[in-house]
Formats: structure tokens, C-alpha cells, sequence
């Protein structure tokens, strides 16, 4: 939050007449370095000049500043509140500068009530005067983002040329309210904001989803400011979600190599992998994960992560080895086990097995080391017995052996879960067709594996009641 009001702070500057700033900034200059010295008569010679200039709202306000910069809180209020007599005591022409320097100072004691009080106070003397009504519509936007941007509407109809609509944007921003950011941010053209505006205009739009229009800005952004670490890492982001990989890598390369002053985070490290993993540049694709487990942000889950995604990228090179050594990280460092966290392993297998360049011997382990865990995970995990016996029947498909044999393998399997998923009442449309194509494969599995025709007839009979113009069930039962 306060990053943002500092944002917001910038974004602004005193409006005053040439000639009254550079007298302000010379009391200002000349104050500060009387402070700086550290002379012991230092208070004097400031309160001599004080008195030079003691119905000089600007000349007061300046010294106040000067105090203030060096967190002199106590002199800082001493000067701001003679000016603000002044005003008060109508002894000069009416400013909001002296009640603005009260709030900041309120402000940097932590006390917001005060800081309030000051900001009414500047906008009471001084309505055309913006700084006031910005000041305290930071000051509420914490507890009140609604009623702080209604403060910023009354600016409006006093200074219709001041850009309330960026002010409002980044003080519901700063409170979270993406959407009402969003809001005023569109009702500004993107070249008349700063950079850290269209980001964060970006950036609203990206953690609500809208990946389109993020884009658009960022890209804005980017080709306004080319070297702007936060466009070209929006881009990155924006491109990764929308699965235009290609893209993505190109806009890494402009963030990693093209940006002034990058401070790479985790978060870009771990776009920049996910891209190149999904554009299948694996090798890559873990050289980045690594950097991501480097990063001194990087948090046990996020490592625990990236050691999941650097084994599937080891499997995508058929290196089993290593994507072993990786999974097996993973496993262990998680906080409880469940049937999906313990399929891994099984899957693990799986992948090995399907893989065209494991040789028949690999396949065979790896069958066998795949269909034992599934058989485990059958006993330890009751209600996911018919995926279990499904996924058994598809194994044998991916050894190197002759059809029949296939079937004879995968045939007991189909056959369980069909006595499983033939039992359940409550079967989905899915369920159902995946059970009439299990019945398809026992009958192939009676007919061709083990040659018993009668048995094939059985479940035939068990597919009409089902489905009762199944052709192949038809012609089997001679219908």
C-alpha cells in the first residue's frame, strides 16, 4: 500500500508561479544546508531568517520543508503552523501550501487523523489547489477507497483539467479494486500516462484475466518506452497465458537482454521456464527452472515445483535417469501423500514405456514396475479401483508383443472394470461409453485371447441391455 501512495505522490507536482518556486526552493536549499552544517547556532540563524520573512506564507512553508526532509518533525510543525496562521488569521492571500505541509508531516508521525484534518483544511482555503484534495484522498484511500475518489470528483468541478481519472485509477488499484481501476484507467489514452501507469494499468488487467487487452496496453507501453523492464516482463506473462510460446521467448529475450536496470524476479523466471517447456526447449526449459530454485525469493513449494517440472522436461528427452533423480525430489517433499501424488510414480513408468526410443527390455521393467504401483494404489485406494483397472488394461499396448498376447494381458483388467463400472447406478454418458468400449475389448479379449466364445456371447448380451443397437454385439449374438 505504500509503494502505491508513493506512486500516487509522484505523480504531481506544487503548481506555483515560476518566480515564488525558486524563491521557495532557495529558502528550502539555503535552510537545509544551515541544518546540514550542524552549526550550534544553527536554530538561530534559521529563525533569523524566519523573521525576515515571518508574512511570507511561502517563505515559512519552505523552511517547514526543509525540516521535514531531515525528519525534524518538531521545527517542521513549528514553521508550517506560523504559515498556517497566516492563512488562518486571513493576514495573506488564502493557500492550501502550509495545511499540506501539516498533513506530510502528520503523515510521517503515523498519525492519519491528523494528516486528515490538514488535507480538509488546505482543500477549505485553497478549493482550486490540488494537493490538498490528492493528499487526502490517499489518506482515505486505505480505509476509503469509494469516498476518496468522491473527494477526487470534487477536484474535478474545481479543476477540470487535472487528471482525476489517473489519481482514481491507482488509489482503487492500491486498494485492490482492480476492476474500478480498470474503470478509470480506460477513460485515459495511454499517451497521456506515465510508464508506471499504463503498467499498472496492465498489470490490473493481466491479474483479472483479461490477457487480450493486458497485451495491448503492455505492448503500448513498450513501444513507447522500449527498454522498460515492466512492458517487456507483461508481455512475457501475457503471451505464456495465451499459449503463444513463440511469442513469449521473444518478449524474454527483450526483458533479459533488452531492459535497463532488470531486477529479474522468481516470477519471471518461472514464465520464462514454462514458456520454453511449452515451446519444447527443454534443455533450456531447465536451465531456467535452476535459476528459479537459485533465486533468493524462491520458497520451498516453488522449489518443490520446478523439481516436478524439470523431471517431465528430462522425460521429454527420454532422459529417465534423470527425470528419476528429479521426481524423486519431488515425492519426498511433499507434505501428504494421495492417489494423484503417488500416481506419479506410476506414470513415471508409464511415460518410459510409451517412450518409441525405450528398448524392449526398458518397456518390459517398466511395465512391470508401472502395473505393480497401480495394483498397490488398487488396495490403498478403493474408490479409485475402476481407473485403476483401466489404466492396467492400456499398459500391455505399448509392449513390444503380438495382439493376442496384448490381450491376454490386458483382458482381466477389462474385465474388472467392467464388473466394477457395471454395478454403479449413477453412471455418467462417459461412464457408460467407456464401459460398452471395456465390453468390446473382453469380447475381443474371449474371442481372440483365449478363444472361449461363450463367454464372449455373456458380455454381448450385457452390451445390448445397454446400448441394444451395438452392432458389434448384434453380429456377435447372430442379431
Amino acid at each position: 500500500m505504500k509503494v502505491r501512495n508513493i506512486i500516487v505522490g509522484a505523480l504531481m507536482t506544487v503548481i506555483a508561479a515560476p518566480a515564488v518556486a525558486q524563491q521557495q526552493d532557495a529558502i528550502q536549499q539555503q535552510v537545509a544546508a544551515i541544518i546540514k552544517s550542524g552549526a550550534p547556532d544553527a536554530a538561530k540563524q534559521v529563525a533569523a531568517i524566519a523573521k525576515q520573512n515571518k508574512k511570507d506564507v511561502n517563505a515559512l512553508v519552505s523552511i517547514g520543508k526543509a525540516y521535514l526532509t531531515v525528519k525534524d518533525y518538531a521545527n517542521a510543525k513549528l514553521y508550517a503552523q506560523q504559515a498556517a496562521a497566516l492563512v488562518s488569521g486571513k493576514k495573506v492571500q488564502a493557500t492550501a501550501t502550509p495545511f499540506v505541509l501539516l498533513g506530510n508531516i502528520a503523515v510521517s508521525e503515523d498519525d492519519g487523523g491528523e494528516a486528515a484534518q490538514q488535507f480538509q483544511q488546505a482543500i477549505y482555503f485553497d478549493p482550486k489547489n490540488p494537493d490538498g484534495y490528492r493528499r487526502y484522498a490517499q489518506i482515505m484511500s486505505k480505509t476509503d477507497p469509494t469516498g476518496a475518489v468522491q473527494t477526487l470528483e470534487d477536484l474535478r468541478a474545481q479543476r477540470p483539467d487535472y487528471p482525476v481519472d489517473l489519481i482514481a485509477a491507482e488509489i482503487y488499484s492500491g486498494a485492490g479494486k482492480m476492476s474500478k481501476a480498470i474503470e478509470y484507467y480506460d477513460k485515459v489514452q495511454v499517451s497521456q500516462m506515465k510508464d508506471y501507469q499504463i503498467s499498472d494499468y496492465a498489470t490490473n488487467l493481466f491479474l483479472s484475466k483479461d490477457y487480450d487487452k493486458s497485451l495491448k496496453i503492455a505492448t503500448e507501453g513498450h513501444n513507447m518506452f522500449p527498454r522498460n523492464a515492466s512492458f517487456n516482463r507483461l508481455m512475457m506473462f501475457n503471451y505464456t497465458d495465451k499459449k503463444q510460446y513463440n511469442e513469449a521467448l521473444d518478449a524474454a529475450d527483450k526483458l533479459f537482454n533488452a531492459s535497463d536496470s532488470l531486477k529479474a524476479s522468481i516470477y519471471d523466471y518461472t514464465y520464462y521456464a514454462k514458456a520454453l517447456k511449452s515451446a519444447g526447449k527443454y534443455q533450456e526449459a531447465i536451465a531456467a527452472y535452476q535459476n528459479q530454485q537459485n533465486s533468493k525469493d524462491c520458497d520451498a513449494n516453488t522449489r518443490m515445483e520446478a523439481d516436478k517440472n524439470i523431471s517431465d522436461c528430462y522425460k521429454a528427452l527420454s532422459d529417465y535417469e534423470k527425470a528419476g533423480e528429479y521426481l524423486d525430489k519431488y515425492l519426498k517433499a511433499q507434505p501428504q501423500q494421495s492417489f494423484s501424488i503417488e500416481e506419479l510414480l506410476a506414470q513415471f513408468y508409464v511415460d518410459q514405456l510409451a517412450d518409441d526410443k525405450s528398448s524392449a527390455d526398458v518397456k518390459k521393467t517398466a511395465y512391470d514396475k508401472a502395473d505393480a504401483i497401480y495394483a498397490g494404489l488398487a488396495e490403498k485406494y478403493p474408490d479409485n479401483a475402476a481407473y485403476v483397472a483401466n489404466k492396467r488394461a492400456t499398459l500391455p499396448f505399448s509392449l513390444a508383443l503380438n495382439q493376442v498376447e496384448q490381450l491376454k494381458l490386458a483382458g482381466p483388467h477389462y474385465l474388472n472394470f467392467t464388473e466394477i463400472m457395471g454395478g454403479k447406478n449413477d453412471r455418467s454418458a462417459g461412464e457408460t461409453k467407456m464401459l460398452i468400449n471395456a465390453y468390446n475389448a473382453v469380447i475381443a479379449y474371449y474371442v481372440h485371447g483365449i478363444n472361449d466364445m461363450a463367454k464372449a456371447k455373456e458380455i454381448a448380451q450385457k452390451v445390448i441391455e445397454i446400448d441394444p443397437e451395438n452392432a458389434n454385439a448384434k453380429a456377435l449374438l447372430g442379431q
